[in-house]
């Protein structure tokens, strides 16, 4: 039996750590529901993240977290406006 050829070395762990990867998802979840406009309803957040490619566990998880984002970046970005 041959073993297969290995191009590069598996890493034993993941890449960034567990608050740093939970804040980077949440800052790209909510930048797509402020793209498609879809952060006052749940149920159509769910959906935006779901056919994004988001996997199933995180957009349970952090839809809310992402809502929210989503909602004081557009407050941020109205109150800044010059009248």
């Amino acid at each position: 039996m041959t073993r297969p050829i290995s191009l590069f070395r598996f890493l034993d762990g993941p890449l960034m750590d567990q608050a740093t990867r939970r804040e980077e998802v949440i800052r790209r979840m909510a930048k797509d529901l402020a793209e498609h406009n879809a952060f006052s309803c749940e149920r159509d957040a769910i959906r935006v993240l779901m056919t994004a490619g988001y996997p199933s566990y995180d957009v349970m998880a952090l839809v809310g977290e992402a809502r929210q984002v989503a909602q004081q970046e557009l407050v941020a970005a109205q109150m800044s406006r010059v009248p």
